[in-house]
């Protein structure tokens, strides 16, 4: 933690002068270094040399043939909630992340990047190869995330509020080895992703768990910027739609309701077998300094045969929705990533400041209820239950490297007997997270 807080102080007084040089990047081939630039002979124009930069991150080039960007991010959270296991206030302070990793390109033709978590029993992330050397057909292969989601497809380093929406983070597949073909159509305006997986992801997937989920999983997603030709507002308008398949074996599912900070309201203690369906719907548009965000996520998992006469259970459903905005206060265009303000900090600006507001709701269930619901675990209509969320923050952009984030959370759960407080249907969580990007 000293670590971080001493880059953090370095990056935010400035960088030294010569990160400063390398951060301009050069017009012709060249060996850059902090004390001298090796110029190639001049019958050798064509000759590609090696160069090392610093802009956003540390990179090295070899001319136009190779290309490798060295990346870390770390972030630390101070977390307090009344709805703490035990019915007691509870401050947790933590690093979220220690991620570092690369990525790059080999003759235009090859992506690539390699990313891990430091300190974690399995560490990595996204590592994977893309064949890029065509807009319409690229192929992808490695453990990355599979093409579902708006906000779980969204980096870490660019949500708009400290964690995730519900939805993404409990119903979105997350990451998983495989192989996917995706591209642009229709002068780019159509983005198609298709993919087929060896599980259904690792998001809601525990690590010591006898909880089942989704085996061999197809996945597709299209998107498409319908006026992205234009000159109109609506031209960064984004609408998509996203399916996966999968199969469940016997057991209680992997899909289980939980609040802002992790308690219970809905244990899925229920069991299922057969086919996993995944819906997404997904809007975004930033017009200027404002953005509008939307999502909703429909997971049905069958129940064949696990009634007591081992006849076949109505569905278990879960869905969920989120609708957030945001309006960037210092005047800077969405569009364009808030993460570079106008006036830095470390250019005596006050940097980038954004005012985030989002609502949100996780439901359990039954598909198509049609008995008095129950808590058994193989009643035809499960009783479920509920959490509807209003959050509230603030996004200041120092720098382009720093970034200091604060949430409140309201949240109500629809039967509290069942969630972290019995006798209180609705209770705060406020968060803070400090953001180091290298």
């Amino acid at each position: 933690m000293k670590l971080i807080i001493g880059v953090a102080a370095a990056l935010a007084l400035g960088p030294p002068a010569a990160a400063q040089e390398l951060s301009r990047p050069s017009s012709s081939l060249s060996i850059t270094s902090a004390t001298r630039t090796v110029q190639p002979p001049p019958d050798a124009k064509q000759a590609a040399t090696w160069e090392f930069r610093w802009g956003d991150h540390p990179s090295v080039r070899f001319g136009k043939w190779f290309r490798v960007d060295f990346r870390a991010r770390f972030q630390g959270d101070v977390r307090r909630s009344e709805a703490a296991i035990g019915g007691r206030d509870e401050i947790a302070r933590d690093i979220a992340r220690r991620r570092v990793g690369i990525d790059g390109a080999i003759r235009g033709f090859v992506d690539f990047q390699v990313e891990g978590e430091i300190g974690d029993d399995d560490p990595w992330r996204d590592v994977y190869v893309n064949y890029s050397q065509f807009n319409a057909v690229q192929v992808q292969a490695g453990k990355f995330k599979l093409p579902f989601s708006l906000d779980e497809n969204t980096s870490a380093t660019n949500l708009d509020f400290v964690h995730r929406s519900r939805v993404a983070r409990e119903l979105a597949p997350g990451r998983d080895r495989g192989m996917m073909v995706h591209g642009r159509l229709l002068r780019r305006a159509l983005v198609y992703e298709v993919g087929v997986f060896e599980r259904d992801g690792d998001n809601a997937r525990p690590k010591t768990s006898t909880r089942v989920f989704g085996d061999r999983t197809t996945a597709l997603r299209l998107s498409s910027h319908p006026f992205g030709r234009s000159t109109a507002p609506l031209t960064d308008l984004v609408i998509g739609v996203a399916f996966t398949r999968s199969d469940v074996p016997e057991g209680f599912p992997n899909l289980r309701g939980r609040t802002a900070l992790g308690a219970s309201f809905f244990p899925s203690n229920l069991w299922v077998k057969g086919r996993r369906m995944r819906t997404g719907l997904e809007a975004r548009w930033r017009p200027g300094p404002f953005s509008v965000q939307t999502e909703f996520i429909r997971v049905t998992d069958e129940r064949r045969g696990q009634s007591v006469e081992e006849t076949d259970l109505s569905r278990f459903l879960t869905d969920g929705w989120y609708a957030s905005a945001t309006w960037a206060a210092t005047g800077e265009r969405k569009s364009q990533g808030l993460d570079t303000p106008r006036r830095p900090f470390l250019q005596g600006g006050f940097g980038a400041l954004e005012v985030a507001v989002r609502v949100e709701e996780l439901r359990f269930g039954s598909e198509k209820p049609s008995s008095l619901p129950s808590t058994s675990p193989r009643a035809f209509t499960v009783l479920g239950n509920s959490d509807r969320a209003l959050t509230v923050g603030v996004n200041w952009y120092l720098n382009r490297w720093i970034k200091m984030q604060g949430n409140v959370v309201r949240e109500e759960i629809r039967d509290p007997a069942r969630g972290p407080l019995p006798a209180q249907p609705s209770f705060w969580s406020r968060l803070i997270r400090f953001q180091l990007t290298i």
